[in-house]
């Protein structure tokens, strides 16, 4: 409706006034230029935004926020304050996400500056570091321990299937999680790419499907042993009423 429309435009207007604030995160122009290319539709027709479910529940909760203080305070004041709390939520939001993208960044670019160094031990690896110390420290560096250089000896510098690990290097991962018909859940692993993930899905859900079997199976087999001692039980009642029938006579 008309309200609606009018409200919606507002907001919009002030999610672009938010981007446009000293304390907007780093890229507030491209989010203001994505804002500025999106156009509310004319009263009456239906439209959706997707926007992250985190600001969506934190939104919410705002809002409700709001309203538990509506109390002594006109319809119009309670408006200024929504949309000022919702700019700086959103602003703050995308300021954090920034951050949290900038120290990925950081440990990716760590993980990917990993050598491989054919040939050595950990020993050697250990040796390298004790000699780089003395340079950062104002006092003596204690000597290494002989027994535990001999046991580091016989582990390789680069673990195999561990140089430039995909948990530390790669953009994406895609994490196969399987959950039961209790709502218990189970991590399958993480992987580089879709196919692996469903692979290991189907894998678990193979072996899942045919413990289901079994438990049946096992359940039947069960249910058809009791039937039998309780058969016989009944056929050694039987025998013993019979004899005590004949022993009167």
């Amino acid at each position: 409706d008309g309200e609606n429309h009018t409200n919606n435009v507002k907001q919009l207007e002030n999610m672009k006034k938010a981007m446009e604030d000293a304390s907007a995160p780093a890229d507030a122009a491209k989010i203001k230029k994505m804002l500025d290319g999106f156009k509310i539709p004319a009263a009456g027709e239906d439209f959706a935004v997707k926007l992250p479910r985190k600001l969506i529940d934190d939104l919410k909760a705002t809002a409700g926020g709001v309203a538990a203080q509506k109390e002594g305070k006109s319809d119009s004041e309670l408006d200024e304050m929504w949309w000022k709390q919702a700019g700086e939520l959103v602003a703050g939001y995308y300021k954090q996400r920034e951050e949290v993208e900038k120290d990925v960044e950081g440990l990716k670019k760590f993980f990917r500056s990993q050598k491989d160094m054919p040939g050595k031990t950990k020993a050697d690896i250990v040796k390298q570091i004790w000699k780089e110390l003395p340079k950062h420290m104002d006092t003596p560096v204690a000597p290494l321990d002989e027994e535990m250089l001999v046991d580091l000896a016989k582990e390789p510098a680069v673990i195999e299937g561990e140089f430039k690990h995909s948990w530390g290097t790669a953009e994406k991962l895609y994490k196969s999680e399987a959950i039961d018909s209790f709502g218990n859940r189970y991590l399958l692993g993480v992987f580089e790419n879709k196919a692996e993930a469903e692979k290991a899905f189907d894998a678990w859900n193979k072996e899942y499907e045919q413990a289901g079997k079994d438990v049946k199976e096992n359940l039947k087999n069960w249910a058809k042993q009791q039937e039998a001692e309780l058969a016989e039980e009944q056929d050694s009642v039987d025998r013993i009423r019979k004899a005590l029938e004949e022993a009167r006579r």
